[in-house]
């Protein structure tokens, strides 16, 4: 619950209807007993989007999200991986906390493109580790997650 602000989330009872579907998947994460975290995506015929990567607070800085990326990209070698973040502009308020999430994913193999998701919710930019993001597949998956239900515009 700490990893996203209540603005960026969706409710429980909705994350668990859509991964209803079988291109979606919400997993707990463990090392031995040890609860690490949530990855929460769905998968497309070319793309995973990684909705919620959220490590325990507690194990933060422990390597445990380059663990959970590294699993998707070994599971999934042939489909680019998608993320999206807050924009990382200076007057934002968690401005230190935008630069940090953008090393750790470039660190991890993701880079920047010029395309933007926007919802109700605001104006995201998506990230991946494909050479150039495949806008149908993002699309594709998107739809995938939200039965269709989910209003967006991916933009430059």
């Amino acid at each position: 619950m700490s990893a996203f602000p209540d603005w960026e989330r969706f409710s429980m009872p909705s994350l668990l209807v859509m991964s209803l579907k079988p291109s979606v998947k919400f997993h707990a994460l463990y090392d031995g007993g040890k609860f690490c975290g949530i990855a929460y995506f769905v998968e497309s015929d070319t793309t995973v989007y990684l909705t919620y990567l959220a490590v325990n607070k507690d194990l933060r800085g422990q390597g445990y999200g380059t663990k959970i990326l590294t699993l998707l990209e070994d599971r999934y070698p042939d489909k680019q991986l998608v993320i999206d973040i807050e924009p990382v502009v200076p007057t934002a308020k968690n401005y230190k906390q935008r630069v940090s999430r953008l090393k750790f994913y470039e660190r991890n193999g993701f880079h920047r493109t010029d395309q933007k998701l926007k919802d109700q919710d605001g104006e995201f930019e998506a990230l991946t580790t494909g050479k150039k993001l495949d806008k149908p597949g993002f699309v594709k998956a998107l739809k995938q997650m939200s039965f269709g239900f989910y209003q967006f515009k991916i933009e430059k």
